[in-house]
């Protein structure tokens, strides 16, 4: 029996999904939700899905096994909190709120109800991020840097902090995530941003482009830069310095492990977001959510981090993330 799939959002997030559950045989998409009705009739049709404008009616109406959620961060307005009420597991895109508060209380929620759940941080799934745990097991990390610097997104929601969270919530969590994965929890938070260089652009308020020191837990210490003025080239991925090795990680692209005496590059060799979403479904389909590699409740965490980053860039003082 195939897992019944409903969604919230028809963006491109939405359609990369789309595109992946189309190859999970587990998987029937059978309803879309979105808030403007010509764009969600467009994407129903060639999936032979119903087409909702209101997430309310969607929810009461079908019998779904699973939901997405893939909306922009100020588009979470009770989605999840009618669908885990409703016992129904969820995969929400990140960021996965603005609001710490009420994430936690969604986490809580799918918790006391026992529900699969899954979060969009798909890099974690990488083949060579496998490859990347192993080879640190052994090696005390003393130093990392991290980067998501580019050009500025074309979305006019995105320009506003208040409905984006800013580009370390909504883009550099990426970046906050995988350093979460690789060196565990972060204990302290100090950043800095700076604006002046958009002034061509109407209707911004986020940084251009910010430096976020993290001290974790397991001691390792690190910076992770933001940008998004750039108008040629881009960084993404995070540089890790061990006693007798470096490395580099380009996301989504490849590692490279340097040696005194040895220098190896590992490129990606596995459709990760498919994986991804194999992993979720087939969660769902049993009903043990063991081999998600990102949970809802753990994806508090990240989002801790990056809010923390926001209100260090507005206080200047350091923050113990609050997750």
């Amino acid at each position: 029996m195939a897992v019944r799939v409903g969604f919230v959002g028809t963006g491109g997030i939405a359609k990369f999904h789309f595109n992946n559950l189309a190859k999970v045989p587990d998987a029937k998409i059978v309803a879309l939700c979105d808030v403007v009705k010509e764009k969600v009739e467009a994407a129903a049709k060639p999936l032979g899905a119903t087409a909702y404008t209101c997430h309310k009616e969607m929810l009461e109406k079908e019998q779904l096994d699973a939901l997405y959620i893939c909306v922009p961060p100020h588009g979470h307005v009770g989605q999840e909190e009618m669908a885990v009420k409703k016992g129904i597991p969820i995969f929400v895109e990140k960021p996965i709120h603005l609001s710490l508060d009420k994430a936690k209380k969604i986490a809580a929620a799918i918790k006391k109800q026992g529900l699969v759940s899954g979060v969009g941080y798909q890099d974690r799934y990488q083949d060579i991020i496998d490859k990347l745990k192993d080879y640190l097991k052994e090696r005390p990390v003393g130093l990392m840097m991290g980067y998501w610097m580019g050009g500025m997104p074309g979305v006019a929601w995105w320009r506003r902090k208040e409905q984006s969270g800013g580009q370390a919530v909504e883009q550099t969590t990426h970046i906050f995530d995988m350093a979460r994965y690789l060196f565990g929890d972060v204990k302290t938070v100090h950043a800095v941003g700076r604006t002046g260089l958009m002034t061509h652009v109407e209707n911004y308020n986020v940084e251009d482009a910010s430096a976020v020191n993290l001290v974790f837990k397991s001691g390792v210490i690190g910076t992770i830069f933001s940008a998004c003025f750039l108008s040629c080239g881009n960084r993404g991925g995070i540089d890790i310095f061990c006693k007798d090795s470096a490395i580099e990680y380009k996301e989504r692209a490849s590692i490279k492990i340097i040696e005194p005496k040895r220098t190896e590059e590992i490129k990606v060799g596995n459709d990760f977001g498919l994986l991804e979403d194999q992993t979720f479904i087939e969660a769902v389909k049993t009903k043990d959510g063991s081999k998600v590699r990102s949970t809802y409740e753990d994806s508090v965490k990240s989002l801790a981090v990056s809010l923390a980053a926001n209100e260090s860039m507005e206080t200047g003082k350091p923050v113990a993330p609050g997750a």
